[in-house]
């Protein structure tokens, strides 16, 4: 993959995809609806074909079994596993728990209804050559479960979540994904728009997702780690906590990134069309990140009018060594809303090796809160612990935040504000 031009954020460079996102959801919208897979990011996997009488009827036992000397002909118990992940996942009945046994499965597994996908042993997911590794797709999907997989080598997301709500994905491995971006020829989000090159979702995504946890996964050597976007409707109200993002080459570690010029509308918060808010991103580490291309520790940013991301707690973190600050904060157009965000109890050291190119900053920052057009509102800082940096914090068209609130070591500008 190649690095990002210096003069774009994470979230300036995913517009044009976003659009086109927007415009293909659209598009799709009606056999989205049709077969249960809502959303322009929802994947058909090719063994997720069983037969109709079992896709029918489901299979009655309540935990089904998948190891890698199984028989998709089997009736996936305990002793008689199923051998592929998604056909147990197919024949499997809402509210079902599928253990899946130590060994690589080369699939993409995708869960359009509830279920608990439980790993025994570290299973892997090997994604070679297809869109995703794991896909949790619409409505149906809701409060289901995955935990305890490594997932890599796809072509996009590792991990994605569309379009549902209540899911926990916890204690997963999440390495070695984006790859499409890499190809001779990338397609789908992957592809480049003019200039601004793809940008294949990250390694573990959550697009217009409610009340989801992530909690306790180790996301690495992905093009970025994990990413939060509304392009589908709002991201809201989710948990992303104990995770270890750390040395994804190109982008930011934590993104959270309004894509959807609908989530403000005459300066009014549409809380049901779209926006990101209400999240919590605590005790996270996020060290090592964008250091080949252009990423921040955590990221929250608007790629354009009408994006929201507001109301979010970044809290108790920990971000070291990325090439953007350790918090960012962009506002790049007017008529967006990064209102109401707090950034509170963080420790950060060595970041913005790279500088801040939107922000024009050329020296290591903690943290940087950048608005190209629009004061800023009702943020919070405070609490945070920065050191081994030029500048502790950098503002532009931000509350003024005041001394003493935060803990400087060995910081040459603690408060830069203007």
């Amino acid at each position: 993959m190649s690095p990002s031009p210096p003069s774009w954020s994470r979230a300036r460079r995913a517009l044009p995809a976003a659009v086109a996102a927007l415009a293909l959801a659209g598009a799709l919208a009606g056999t989205a609806s049709a077969h249960g897979r809502a959303g322009a990011h929802a994947r058909a996997h090719p063994h997720a074909r069983a037969h109709p009488h079992a896709r029918a009827h489901g299979h009655a036992a309540r935990v089904l079994y998948v190891a890698t000397d199984g028989s998709d002909a089997a009736a996936c118990t305990r002793t008689a596993p199923c051998l592929t992940i998604g056909h147990a996942v197919d024949v499997a009945r809402r509210g079902a728990t599928v253990i899946v046994r130590p060994g690589t499965y080369a699939e993409q597994v995708t869960i359009d209804k509830r279920l608990r996908l439980i790993g025994r042993g570290g299973p892997t997911i090997d994604a070679t050559g297809l869109q995703n590794g794991i896909v949790l797709s619409g409505r149906k999907a809701s409060h289901s479960v995955v935990r305890g997989f490594t997932v890599t080598k796809a072509d996009e997301e590792g991990i994605l979540a569309t379009q549902t709500a209540f899911v926990t994905i916890r204690g997963n491995v999440v390495q070695g994904n984006d790859l499409g971006a890499a190809a001779e020829r990338p397609t789908g989000e992957c592809a480049p728009q003019g200039e601004v090159p793809g940008d294949c979702g990250e390694g573990l995504h959550l697009m217009s997702v409610r009340h989801a946890k992530v909690i306790g996964n180790r996301v690495t050597q992905n093009s970025g780690g994990i990413l939060l976007t509304d392009e589908l409707g709002p991201t809201a109200h989710n948990l992303i906590a104990r995770n270890q993002v750390v040395d994804n080459p190109y982008d930011c570690g934590i993104t959270i990134a309004g894509h959807n010029p609908r989530a403000i509308q005459d300066g009014k918060r549409m809380r049901k069309v779209a926006g990101i808010y209400a999240n919590l991103i605590t005790r996270n580490v996020s060290n090592d990140n964008g250091l080949r291309g252009e990423g921040a520790g955590i990221l929250l940013a608007g790629a354009g009018p009408g994006t929201g991301v507001y109301d979010n707690v970044v809290k108790h973190n920990t971000a070291n060594g990325n090439n953007l600050a350790g918090v960012t904060l962009h506002s790049h157009a007017p008529g967006d809303d990064l209102n109401g965000n707090r950034i509170v109890g963080n420790h950060l050291s060595r970041d913005a090796l790279g500088g801040d190119p939107d922000a024009r900053v050329t020296d290591t920052t903690g943290i940087l809160i950048f608005s190209a057009a629009t004061p800023l509102k009702r943020l919070v800082v405070r609490a945070n612990v920065i050191s081994d940096v030029h500048f502790g914090i950098w503002t532009q068209n931000a509350p003024a935040i005041p001394a003493g609130v935060n803990t400087f070591t060995n910081v040459d500008v603690p408060l830069h504000q203007q």
